[in-house]
């Protein structure tokens, strides 16, 4: 086996075009009550070194983790006892229909199943993590639906280390559904249900708490709990206040409450799910607090460019052009920190966080592909999971830390499905993602 890996990077880039879709939810559904068997329908991915190539596969989990009771409602009080996390996800937990199967995904959930992979959490259990108190954690808060898929959303995100101290059930709205749509690049477009459990996340009392917690501690009155990092996205927004959602308004107070430095925003611009404006906003913040982090895709980094009336050259995507480009437009959203990904061809990260602003660039990996069956959902999170962990809980160098995404980001772009294993990697990467 051979552990050179090429030089080039897929870090993703996850489709614009998404519809409104509901039969297929309801189909899946019938299938998984009547206990009719879906192929690699409740599986998880993962890929496999073979001394001819890549060969990827699918391993079913076999391990259980009983249901947390500790699941919250919009009505729940405050538990005041929730261990911090290192970092919370906050957004869409939703079932990924792809054609080679049915796939836990959101952005944020499978962020935070990267990160758990990469903190090496043995449990999600209250117990273990009191025995771990040195070892960083990762939380979702995320709504489900009150149904089979919502249950098992949550069993499986504990499964795979990912603390569900802040998920939240809906009364009336299903668990989500996309259904992907893969050109023939492994590209994908999206069809959700509408509206789903995950356009209701609330600003419920252990959320509102949390970022108290975390306010206290900036101004000096809690000084025995660490700084958090909350890490959203912009499409658990796309409903705005139609149909009584409220999970932009919660993305919104999240934004513009939490201290400066700890809100990580990953733009998903799903057409027609979003508006410039709401957009903006949640990237501006209504007060003077910066982002710590900035991600976008090369099309979303021209787009936004357009929102704020810059006048550029999009094709400026290497060296000192894109570096300009970058720092205007980090000025402009007020963020300490802006990553430009750029599919295959790598990414680019611009830092500033009031000491030094530097620039660094990296071409990135690629895994071979000889059998054509992989797909590029979840290598953008993959890529943003390892880029927090290296820069933010580790405090290495944005060059090492930029190195690391890349590597993480071409691997899953390699197989199939949001959040294949990472011991099933090649050693030349491996060693390179993990810390």
């Amino acid at each position: 086996m051979s552990s050179s890996v090429p030089p080039k990077s897929h870090p993703g880039n996850n489709g614009n075009k998404t519809a409104v879709t509901t039969m297929v939810l309801s189909s899946f559904m019938f299938l998984l009550l009547s206990n009719i068997h879906v192929a690699n329908a409740f599986t998880t991915s993962s890929c496999s070194l073979k001394d001819d190539g890549f060969q990827h596969r699918h391993t079913s989990k076999k391990a259980t983790v009983a249901l947390q009771s500790s699941s919250r409602s919009s009505t729940t009080d405050n538990d005041s006892s929730i261990p911090l996390p290192n970092v919370l996800c906050i957004g869409e937990t939703l079932w990924d229909s792809l054609p080679s199967g049915i796939y836990l995904g959101g952005a944020p959930s499978n962020v935070a199943v990267h990160l758990a992979y990469l903190f090496n959490v043995p449990s999600s259990s209250s117990k273990e993590v009191e025995k771990n108190k040195n070892r960083p954690t990762v939380a979702i808060a995320a709504c489900l639906g009150k149904d089979q898929l919502g249950k098992e959303a949550q069993r499986r995100l504990a499964l795979n280390g990912v603390r569900t101290d802040y998920v939240q059930y809906h009364s009336e709205w299903e668990t989500g559904m996309a259904t992907a749509l893969l050109d023939s690049n492994g590209d994908a477009t999206y069809e959700f249900n509408t509206p789903a459990a995950w356009d209701g996340l609330c600003l419920d009392p252990n959320l509102k708490h949390l970022i108290q917690q975390q306010q206290q501690q900036t101004d000096g009155q809690e000084k025995d709990h660490h700084h958090v990092l909350f890490v959203m996205g912009t499409i658990a927004g796309r409903l705005h206040n139609d149909y009584g959602a409220t999970s932009l308004s919660t993305l919104m107070s999240v934004r513009n409450t939490a201290p400066e430095g700890t809100v990580i925003l990953d733009i998903n611009l799903r057409s027609p799910w979003y508006k410039d404006e709401t957009v903006l906003e949640l990237a501006r913040g209504s007060s003077e607090k910066k982002l710590a982090l900035l991600k976008v895709n090369e099309e979303e980094l021209a787009i936004l460019e357009q929102w704020c009336g810059m006048d550029t050259n999009i094709d400026d995507l290497f060296g000192d052009a894109l570096k300009t480009r970058m720092e205007h437009l980090a000025q402009s959203l007020n963020t300490q920190r802006l990553c430009v990904t750029r599919g295959h061809l790598g990414a680019a990260l611009w830092c500033d966080d009031g000491n030094k602003a530097s620039f660094d660039e990296n071409p990135g990996y690629s895994l071979p592909n000889k059998n054509n069956d992989s797909d590029t959902v979840g290598a953008g999170d993959a890529f943003l999971a390892s880029l927090i962990n290296s820069l933010f809980i580790h405090g290495e160098t944005s060059a090492k830390a930029l190195e690391r995404a890349c590597a993480l980001g071409g691997y899953v772009a390699g197989c199939r499905g949001a959040t294949p294993s990472h011991g099933d990697a090649p050693d030349a990467l491996r060693n390179l993602f993990s810390i």
